[in-house]
């Protein structure tokens, strides 16, 4: 079992860079709200829902998913927010895939497509996420 005194000296020299540093920050309302304002300006922002470390999954068999800040506004349009430390050369296909799990769970059964609303997957990296390659 972990010490109280060694959580605190963790959580003490952790910064926004740590995964734990980044959800606490994040997950508060009013941040993630300014964070998306400046992201997105033509956005409205007024209200919006902020789930963190959302886990989303199509059924059994697939891989989930784990959002960091999963946010949803007054329209249904839904948001996650990523911190992605380190280059797996793979932040497309995470954002395909995160887009695909956020939508996957809008409609119900029977529900026209033109219900779907907008998705939008925000990566926060250290390093060039269009560079592919490994250098």
């Amino acid at each position: 079992m972990v010490s109280k005194q060694k959580i605190r000296r963790k959580l003490a020299q952790a910064d926004f860079t740590d995964d734990v540093m980044f959800e606490l920050v994040m997950s508060q309302l009013e941040i993630c709200r300014k964070f998306l304002k400046a992201v997105l300006p033509k956005l409205d922002f007024t209200k919006i829902k902020v789930i963190d470390q959302s886990h989303l999954k199509t059924d059994y068999l697939s891989k989930a998913g784990r959002l960091d800040i999963h946010c949803t506004d007054a329209y249904g349009n839904q948001f996650d927010i990523e911190l992605q430390m380190t280059n797996e050369h793979n932040v497309a296909q995470r954002a395909k895939y995160y887009h695909a799990l956020m939508t996957n769970h809008m409609l119900t059964a029977g529900e026209d497509y033109q219900n779907l609303k907008e998705t939008y997957v925000i990566f926060l990296c250290p390093f060039n996420p269009l560079v592919t390659e490994q250098q």
